[in-house]
């Protein structure tokens, strides 16, 4: 049986009856262009109900954890046994509005430490489904956090989709470089080989993929591929189908895999392949000419990891309505520019202790190093 939370409704500043009433952005939203949000991000959720419901393919937040000194939002939410009552009401208002914002086919990845982990994965459980849970991303970012009895190396990343059943499969591309053989002579260097079929026993006949392919010898082999027909035909014409040493040519037919190729492969959910805390940082300080501006910025390559993963489509929309220093916002542009993609970001931020400003000025700063437009609004 789902274990079943429950929290004190902390009240916000507005009630939400008159919500929809009172807010406005200043000028109206665009649906055509990146846009910064300046504003809290529960009525701006709210107001971007109508317009946005089911259209958002992604979204990454990095919420503020409750640790009590975190330095975007004043998150110390109440002391003794009410502290985590709080911070699940605080959550559990604007996870409710984004779901309905999120794509049949879209999924979202939520930044935590372990303060508030496990009372996290509950309550999205909650909203999201316990059936939706895709899997916790956790990021390696450095020396890790240590106290007397451990050291913390990682920070998590919870992943739900909106429907499992319609989310595209995870991969990321991983380049090869561990072939150490060459059996056959190939002049394009060392290789080892893959599987590319399923065996007979296991093959459906009724797959697209279900066909025959013969040998240098002459054998027969039917059964379903990893790959359609035609570009069988090409690995084939391209001598990167090994079938067995000569004359014989009897093994199962397997691809040849050389050494720089790149190949997908099902993500591991330990990311251990970006920036640390402390290469985001000086990142963030060189970008905007000032030391130590934001602590502990994620790295622009852990968000580009992310959303490449989730294959989410080349023109996605993303949002994230924690922005913090705008390290989406950035990500997003810089895989756009390396698959010259026309992905869109949505970003919301709160004018709080002066990080709206740094997020603007890290947006602008960005989208002229990329030579692109980005909307400035405020919610009024």
């Amino acid at each position: 049986m789902p274990i079943k939370l429950s929290w004190t409704d902390f009240p916000e500043p507005y009630d939400d009856n008159s919500l929809l009433q009172k807010t406005q952005f200043d000028p109206p939203l665009i649906t055509d262009s990146h846009l910064f949000i300046e504003g809290d991000n529960y009525p701006v959720l709210k107001k971007m109900a109508d317009e946005f419901s089911g259209k958002i393919n992604l979204i990454y937040i990095d919420p503020p954890y409750n640790t009590g000194n975190d330095f975007t939002y004043n998150d110390d939410f109440a002391s003794g046994e009410d502290r985590h009552s709080a911070w699940l009401s605080f959550m559990q208002r604007r996870l409710v509005a984004a779901r309905p914002l999120l794509a049949d086919t879209g999924c979202i990845f939520i930044a935590i430490d372990q303060s508030e982990l496990y009372t996290l994965k509950l309550l999205c459980d909650q909203i999201f489904g316990e059936e939706n849970f895709v899997n916790d991303f956790m990021w390696l970012h450095g020396k890790g956090k240590k106290d007397t009895w451990s050291r913390t190396l990682q920070q998590h990343t919870l992943c739900y989709a909106r429907d499992k059943r319609k989310l595209h499969a995870f991969r990321e591309v991983e380049a090869t470089g561990w072939a150490t053989k060459n059996v056959d002579d190939d002049p394009r260097g060392n290789w080892f080989s893959g599987s590319i079929s399923f065996t007979e026993t296991r093959s459906n006949p009724n797959h697209k993929n279900y066909y025959s392919i013969v040998s240098p010898s002459g054998k027969v082999w039917t059964r379903q591929w990893q790959t359609d027909e035609a570009h069988m035909k090409e690995l084939i014409a391209d001598n990167r189908i090994f079938w067995g040493s000569a004359p014989a040519y009897d093994k199962v037919p397997r691809v040849k895999i050389f050494n720089e190729d790149t190949t997908e492969v099902i993500p591991r959910n330990i990311i251990d392949c970006t920036d640390s805390t402390r290469a985001a940082q000086h990142h963030l300080d060189n970008l905007l000419g000032e030391k130590g501006a934001f602590d502990n910025p994620k790295p622009v390559n852990l968000i580009k990891h992310l959303i490449a993963i989730t294959r989410q489509p080349k023109d996605a929309l993303i949002m994230d309505f924690f922005a913090g220093s705008g390290t989406t916002f950035e990500a997003v542009c810089e895989l756009n520019q390396q698959e010259n993609a026309s992905r869109r970001c949505i970003l919301v931020q709160k004018d709080e202790n002066g990080i709206s400003d740094l997020c603007k000025k890290r947006c602008l700063k960005v989208a002229e190093l990329y030579k692109i437009n980005i909307e400035i609004h405020r919610l009024k």
